[in-house]
């Protein structure tokens, strides 16, 4: 015996839960007709009440579920052997990406136009296997003969003409590349469907591609895509490409040379013009029409036979029973009547208890509306006091929420002062007040010693004084360093400012042997100082300045050099987000493609 779907099973955790619900229920009805009558008052009011037939009731219940659950999983019981055989004819797409693929002679693209026909062709297949080819100035297997054809997808959709490393049309290379792509221990029949929209550009001459395809037994269905005329081959960059004589090039359809490999084949060509490919008729009428088709994959399968109506045979029965068995032997209007009417404790919903309701779903701002409606009903309740306070913590104002738990200390209640004091310690950590909260959580140890979060967090709010006092020394120590630098740089530019000065003074006193009288010496020397003061004005201004920048200068260089201290994790993780998210660049596929060296190639549409 297996089950088809064993996760199923795991639905028969359920039964217990039910019976759980099932005793609460039982419990709480016995408190209720305890709370209306004493024992002998219920007998003679309620004579036929019956607790066995309730069990009874619920174990049938919890076994319509349980087979339910099991029924869900798809036992299975018994199998036979069946014959699977699976035939088909293996089929490779050789799709051309050369950059002339992207004209828009055909909406939208040539290439895009190609692609969806190909999808088209994968919907209609018949147990066939697929397996593409991309070609431009090289070819190579993108995708191998499968059977898988959401994969083939995911191949087709990566080719782009920028995803073939040599541009060009390589019409013998895309040929060779599909026959290779084929098992030869196989006997099915092969077929190669070329799509292509210009002329060979390969080495290789495409008519001797051909015939080593017919040596091999595969037939080419070459679809030509574009017009006679041929059209302009369009440019990443805008516009359209130029040959180096600065003509736009254009590329033309090469039918003849299609025609030729087709009918050396035994296939057909096809020429698309409006876009339509024509791939659902080449593939009923000549490939399934006129192919033979040979056995891929055979072999027995074990088949085995589905059991679930058997358990879900006992589900129903169970079900019918619970339903139709009474749970009373007579009614009894009066117990009715009792259930309606009477409660030991009775529940109104008032607006304390809509608060609390709406602070456990996170909805602060309206628990905080029905606390106060509630404290305006008793004002002096210190169970209020303290769900304001927590309500004003959640949202972030510290400063209610320290003065409603300062007034919710004034109770009675150990318990909830204990609570009070742990949240006000809280709140003053939360204000930067770390004496005033270590002294709150010593006075929650004294009420509750055995509280291991109240002593975590003095050992915590410690440890964020000490590193406090030590961030408070070192800026003092910095900034100490700072006014001593600065006030040397002063004392030496008065150095210098005197030495200027006594060196002007000297060349301003009169040389030996000369006289002068002394109205011309002031006058003399109220010129120069006048001329000395505007110098001195604009080299001391110009000395503020380099100083100011050679501060900035040096503030910048230290916090780098914190920076670079702090976080040079940080630094690391974001070098090496970098070089995955690098890595993670490569579309699917592009893995499978050969490595390629530069190539001059003259034609590259």
């Amino acid at each position: 015996m297996k089950f088809a779907r064993i996760e199923m099973l795991f639905l028969i955790w359920s039964v217990p839960l039910l019976f759980l619900i099932f005793m609460f229920g039982m419990k709480k009805r016995m408190k209720i007709l305890k709370a209306f009558s004493s024992q002998k008052g219920l007998k003679s009011t309620v004579p036929d009440i019956s607790t066995g037939r309730r069990w009874l009731k619920a174990g049938l219940m919890l076994a319509c579920l349980c087979f339910i659950c099991i029924a869900m999983s798809g036992p299975q019981y018994g199998y036979k052997w069946q014959e699977t055989e699976q035939k088909g004819i293996d089929i490779i797409i050789a799709l051309d990406c050369s950059k002339s693929m992207l004209a828009n002679d055909i909406s939208p693209t040539r290439l895009d136009r190609a692609k969806r026909k190909i999808y088209d062709l994968l919907t209609i297949l018949e147990g066939d296997r697929a397996g593409l080819v991309a070609f431009a100035g090289t070819a190579f297997l993108q995708c191998p003969l499968t059977l898988d054809y959401e994969a083939f997808n995911i191949f087709l959709n990566t080719l782009t003409p920028d995803f073939l490393p040599v541009g060009g049309t390589d019409i013998s290379g895309a040929v060779a590349a599909a026959v290779a792509g084929f098992d030869q221990k196989t006997n099915s029949e092969k077929a190669v469907i070329l799509i292509t929209d210009g002329e060979n550009t390969g080495k290789e001459d495409p008519i001797e591609a051909a015939k080593k395809a017919m040596e091999s037994d595969v037939k080419l269905f070459c679809i030509g895509v574009g017009s006679e005329g041929g059209v302009p081959v369009p440019d990443e960059k805008g516009g359209f490409k130029k040959d180096e004589t600065g003509k736009i090039i254009v590329t033309r359809l090469d039918e003849e040379t299609l025609k030729k490999m087709a009918v050396m084949t035994g296939g057909t060509y096809v020429r698309s013009v409006s876009g339509d490919m024509d791939l659902d008729v080449i593939y009923k009428k000549e490939i399934r029409g006129k192919m033979e088709q040979s056995t891929l994959a055979s072999g027995r399968k074990q088949v085995w036979e589905d059991r679930y109506q058997w358990v879900l045979i006992f589900a129903v029965i169970a079900l019918l029973a619970e339903i139709f068995l009474p749970s009373i032997k007579k009614t009894a209007p009066i117990l009715i009547l009792a259930f309606l009417l009477i409660s030991p404790y009775p529940v109104q919903a008032g607006p304390m208890q809509e608060g609390l309701e709406a602070y456990n779903k996170g909805e602060y701002e309206t628990a905080l509306k029905l606390f106060i409606d509630a404290q305006l009903d008793d004002p002096e309740n210190p169970g209020i006091l303290y769900n304001i306070g927590n309500t004003y913590y959640k949202m972030g104002n510290y400063e209610s929420a320290a003065q409603n738990f300062k007034q919710a200390l004034k109770t009675e209640d150990k318990n909830l002062k204990h609570k009070s004091l742990y949240n006000l310690g809280n709140t003053n950590f939360q204000n930067q007040e770390y004496e005033e909260a270590i002294k709150n959580y010593d006075e929650a140890l004294k009420i509750a010693p055995d509280d291991i979060q109240a002593k975590e967090n003095i050992e915590f709010v410690k440890k964020v004084m000490e590193q406090k006092k030590q961030e408070q020394k070192q800026c003092s120590n910095d900034n100490k360093d700072k006014k001593e630098d600065k006030e040397q740089d002063k004392q030496e530019q008065d150095k210098s400012q005197e030495q200027k000065d006594g060196s002007q003074e000297d060349k301003k006193e009169n040389q030996p042997g000369e006289q002068k009288d002394q109205k011309e010496q002031q006058e003399y020397g109220n010129e120069m100082s006048e001329e000395e003061k505007k110098k001195q004005q604009q080299q001391q201004q110009q000395q503020q300045q380099a100083d100011k920048d050679q501060e900035k200068n040096e503030e910048k260089q230290a916090q780098q050099a914190e920076n670079s201290q702090e976080n040079p994790d940080r630094e690391g993780e974001k070098k090496q987000a970098e070089r995955m998210l690098n890595r993670l660049k490569d579309q699917p596929g592009r893995a499978m493609i050969p490595v390629y060296q530069e190539q001059k190639v003259e034609k590259d549409w």
